[in-house]
């Protein structure tokens, strides 16, 4: 099962899309479907993905895509634990964040503590 919800924007914070559950291949048009209708609509839109229980290359390539195509988007530090282990096994943690992120060092690539990113 897959799903995404968009949260409006508020005073404190951007447009937030949430997505749950399975976000591979099997439900990546859907996936690719809510980002880029959310992203149009709010270019500087978070995406968390916290709720997501199952994830792949497809997940990390739409949201590392998406990202290049609008730089204001963020992925929510609390994505880590969900999409951590795809990213490492992938071989794409960096050290340092994207010349793109606000803070170098809270960036979805950044595993600062591997052992915390693969379990």
């Amino acid at each position: 099962m897959f799903e995404c919800t968009l949260l409006p924007p508020s005073d404190q914070q951007p447009a937030t899309l949430r997505v749950a559950g399975n976000a591979g291949i099997a439900f990546i048009l859907q996936f690719k479907t809510a980002l880029v209708d959310a992203l149009q609509a709010h270019p500087h839109l978070h995406v968390d993905c916290a709720g997501v229980t199952e994830a792949d290359f497809s997940s990390v390539q739409l949201l590392w895509s998406a990202h290049q195509s609008f730089p204001e988007m963020r992925v929510t530090p609390a994505s880590r634990d969900a999409l951590g282990p795809v990213i490492l096994a992938a071989g794409l943690d960096r050290v340092q964040g994207c010349c793109m992120a606000e803070d170098s060092s809270d960036c979805l690539w950044v595993c600062p503590d591997p052992p915390e990113c693969s379990s």
